[in-house]
């Protein structure tokens, strides 16, 4: 085996205990299943439990259950989707509910993603398990969303607790891209379509459809996706997210449109990669920005589920290359010792373990991992 496959596969098996094990999941008490956005390694503190965190909790354990078989996987899962549905309010979740539990604006905020996000971990656990409490929960879900998010085209970014839509924030004079309506919001898909299937409801297919063809208009022809309007910036974590819906989209419903548009966007995110003088992805388009594990992982794992397709545009050994250069800095990011032993860091600045990171990586080193024997162009539970 070479080196690159056993650290991979040492850092794969170290995510997962971390994940599983470590204290960023809350394994009793009132908030038991759910999941903290990030360890701050200084103190040994924990900001918030973040309801978007713990949706992609709940399809990565699925994901570990189905890859791995391990029971405890499954039973994460179970406890994660079990918090979301404690802590629901009219079948939404708000962002983030503060440390110590108080009322804060943190914990009185609605974001469409992050209930799109719990919306795919559900139909993942009906999927996984048969059970249909999993999908009733994942329909009604996308059924508020759709009534107090979805304006005909696109999903409001957010609204407060009395559902009133708020404005965009901002970071100096740049919007904040999570803030706004945008083309990272098709991600979506990758739960609409199986909710969908599910379910017989036209209707999940045409928001699904909606959401993709409003990412497409704020696509520009070089597949840069707009994410932060009124600038030139943009942020490879969100424009990653409107490939993934585009792709998925178009695999699952044979259409060219939408999976071109999620290629081009590839492409231009390798070309920023190659164009940059730094071996992973940076935050954003900016010159002074720096390296994110999160995106890094992202286009290693479009990497290898779309290399059929990009093999028409770059040689095998040119994507082989770009692939090991990404998982070769995925490794700089991990955490070897310590109290996030296990983890990944978001920012090699940042002392933080991060959850969300963490998952990502994960499923990008065994892909890589497996990568010749995959013969589907995506996977079951893609988080």
């Amino acid at each position: 085996m070479s080196e690159l496959y056993r650290k991979s596969n040492k850092i794969f098996r170290d995510n997962i205990t971390w994940l599983i094990t470590s204290d960023i999941r809350i394994k009793d008490g009132h908030n038991k299943g759910g999941l903290y956005g990030w360890k701050n390694l200084s103190d040994s503190s924990f900001p918030f439990v973040y309801s978007e965190i713990t949706g992609y909790a709940i399809t990565a354990f699925v994901w570990l259950y189905s890859e791995m078989g391990d029971p405890i996987a499954l039973r994460a899962a179970k406890e994660a989707s079990e918090w979301i549905r404690n802590n629901m309010n009219r079948y939404l979740v708000v962002a983030r509910l503060t440390n110590d539990f108080t009322d804060s604006t943190l914990s009185e905020l609605l974001y469409s993603f992050d209930n799109g996000m719990i919306m795919i971990g559900l139909i993942n656990m009906y999927r996984q398990t048969g059970q249909r409490q999993f999908l009733r929960l994942a329909e009604k879900i996308m059924d508020a969303l759709i009534r107090h998010f979805f304006d005909g085209e696109k999903l409001i970014a957010r609204l407060d607790n009395s559902y009133r839509p708020l404005t965009s924030d901002y970071e100096g004079n740049i919007v904040k891209w999570s803030t706004i309506s945008g083309a990272y919001h098709c991600k979506l898909s990758i739960g609409l379509l199986e909710l969908a299937k599910a379910t017989h409801n036209e209707l999940y297919k045409d928001v699904s459809n909606s959401l993709c063809e409003y990412a497409i208009k704020l696509q520009k022809s070089n597949g840069q996706f707009i994410t932060n309007p009124g600038s030139n910036i943009s942020y490879l974590h969100p424009h990653l997210y409107a490939c993934e819906g585009l792709i998925y989209s178009g695999l699952k419903q044979s259409n060219d449109l939408h999976y071109g548009a999620g290629i081009n966007g590839i492409r231009w995110a390798i070309e920023k990669l190659l164009s940059k003088n730094t071996p992973a992805l940076c935050r954003d388009t900016q010159s002074t920005s720096v390296e994110q594990s999160d995106c890094t992982a992202q286009l290693l794992r479009l990497l290898i589920l779309c290399r059929s397709t990009l093999r028409n545009y770059l040689k095998p050994s040119v994507l082989e290359n770009i692939a090991e250069r990404l998982l070769s800095r995925l490794f700089d990011f991990y955490i070897p010792a310590g109290e996030g032993k296990g983890a990944m860091r978001y920012q090699f600045a940042l002392e933080t373990a991060c959850s969300w990171c963490t998952m990502f990586t994960m499923q990008a080193l065994r892909l890589w991992s497996v990568r010749k024997s995959i013969r589907s162009a995506w996977i079951d539970y893609f988080i």
